[in-house]
């Protein structure tokens, strides 16, 4: 570590840059060290690294000795060079909340007029302050734009904390009852028919909008939509034809704050803007509402800001619906979509299911959660995959998992195959038009009714296969996943 040290010294920022990440990588071992550089630096470049390195610390968890390194800051706080001090005053900011360091820090704020030591001073006592450091952020003197910028994200900052102390973290009520709020829903790409069909009596008027994408009205609670399980992301939707600031004084604070218990917290994701564009909507906003805090870092609501609407994203609001994935694979299907396989095929209570390539379980977790069954089976040619299968599909009933070759196995009862089949660079030898043939001709041995659903990413091929094999091409769904244009196939035969 010695050496990372010396090379934060070194004039090659890029160097530098490596040498920091690497002690910050260490964790608490890098401590002593880089405090010794702030008590006897060899330049302001390696000063200025090691506050760095030591904030990003401070932010991990990984400095036990808070108070002394606080007490070094600020006694070098006064220093006379403008960069060392904006450095001390970030690193300040790092350390999080504290009375000695606030005081100091309002001291400063009152005595400083240039505007690049203010901006770091209002960021600092949006980190550590209180109720005396928004009164003091409030007698800002500059003009400057990113001055006003940023007290008006610390004083943001400064308010939500307190609004927490007194009214606790806020949370979603899911159980609040809406008499035709409206919402969106999204799914894959081609699966919007299938999710509006198994949309739970709560939900009205729904149509697709777009593709994977259903506007609904819904008449009960949040908690209701999660009867359904196709959906991957759930929003509110509020006009706001003159704005967000005015939204957030209207429909949409009003919103906000009927569906939160505590603090309505709310943070804005405008990808395409800049920094100070963003700031400058979250100011007007403060300013519009001053009681909906913005609050980054543990924020109750993301705000989404479109043409002429504002969408409403539920962040803390508990989605119980899989919570069996207790561990994932890799490239293993996504919840949603095992859950719209599963309604794809049609469940019946005599079904005998069986999937291939079961991964880490999601599409027998799904199928289980679709209705009655009289068994499920899976297989996959990995062990350890197999366990973690087993993991996740604790306390499903009549279940067997099987290891072995999915183009050999033999299951002779099965009348329901469900399985999102490897391909691309999931395959094993590369031939994924070998892999898909080959399991369609076992499907068809081991089965003799029933019903097959598939993903597939040759469809033209597979639709043909299966129909020469005696197979009724029944449903045929693009779907969008994982960069891959799959479909979504359904066959029967009786």
């Amino acid at each position: 570590m010695e050496s990372w040290i010396g090379a934060l010294d070194a004039n090659d920022e890029k160097a530098a840059g490596i040498a920091r990440r690497r002690l910050v990588a260490r964790g608490g071992a890098a401590v002593p060290l880089l405090v010794d550089v702030l008590r006897q630096p060899k330049s302001v470049a390696q000063y200025r690294a090691a506050l760095r390195a030591l904030g990003e610390l401070a932010d991990a968890g990984h400095i036990s000795e808070m108070a002394a390194l606080r007490a070094l800051l600020l006694e070098h706080l006064r220093t006379h060079d403008g960069g060392e001090r904006r450095s001390v005053v970030h690193g300040l900011g790092r350390l999080g909340v504290d009375s000695a360091a606030e005081a100091a820090l309002i001291s400063l704020w009152a005595e400083e007029k240039r505007d690049d030591q203010l901006r770091v001073l209002a960021e600092a006592l949006g980190r550590v302050g209180s109720s005396a450091s928004e009164a003091a952020l409030s007698q800002n003197r500059s003009v400057a734009p990113l001055v006003l910028r940023e007290v008006a994200k610390a004083r943001a900052a400064l308010q939500t904390r307190q609004t927490k102390q007194t009214r606790g973290e806020g949370r979603v009520r899911g159980d609040k009852i809406w008499e035709g709020a409206a919402i969106r829903l999204r799914c894959r790409s081609g699966l919007g028919d299938l999710l509006r069909d198994n949309l739970p009596p709560a939900v009205e008027a729904a149509s697709e909008t777009a593709p994977g994408q259903v506007d609904a009205k819904l008449r009960g609670s949040l908690d209701e939509l999660l009867k359904c399980r196709l959906w991957s992301e759930m929003v509110f939707r509020v006009a706001a034809p003159a704005g967000f600031a005015a939204a957030m004084a209207g429909e949409a604070g009003a919103f906000l704050r009927a569906a939160t218990e505590g603090a309505p917290t709310w943070r804005l994701q405008l990808p395409q803007a800049s920094r100070g564009q963003l700031l400058d909507y979250v100011r007007a906003a403060q300013e519009a509402a001053p009681d909906l805090l913005n609050s980054p870092e543990r924020a109750v609501w993301e705000v989404r800001l479109l043409s002429n609407e504002i969408e409403l994203l539920p962040r803390f609001w508990r989605d119980t619906r899989f919570q069996y994935l207790r561990q994932t694979v890799p490239a293993m299907t996504h919840a949603p979509l095992a859950a719209a396989l599963a309604a794809l095929s049609e469940p019946r209570a005599d079904d005998v299911v069986w999937d291939p390539f079961c991964g880490a379980g999601t599409e027998l977790a799904e199928r289980a959660q679709a209705g009655p069954y009289a068994k499920l089976i899976g297989s996959d040619r990995d062990a350890k995959i197999l366990q973690i299968a087993r993991e996740n599909l604790a306390g499903v009933a009549r279940l067997t998992l099987s290891q072995g070759d999915a183009l050999a196995l033999r299951f002779p009862d099965v009348n329901a195959l469900i399985t999102n089949p490897p391909y691309g660079r999931k395959v094993q030898g590369g031939n994924v038009e070998k892999l898909l043939r080959q399991l369609l001709e076992n499907a068809s041995r081991n089965m003799k009714r029933g019903r097959i659903v598939l993903c597939s990413p040759l469809p033209s091929e597979t639709w043909a296969w299966a129909k020469a094999l005696g197979w009724n091409g029944r449903t045929r769904l693009p779907v969008g996943t994982d960069g891959h244009q799959v479909e979504a196939q359904l066959f029967t035969r009786s």
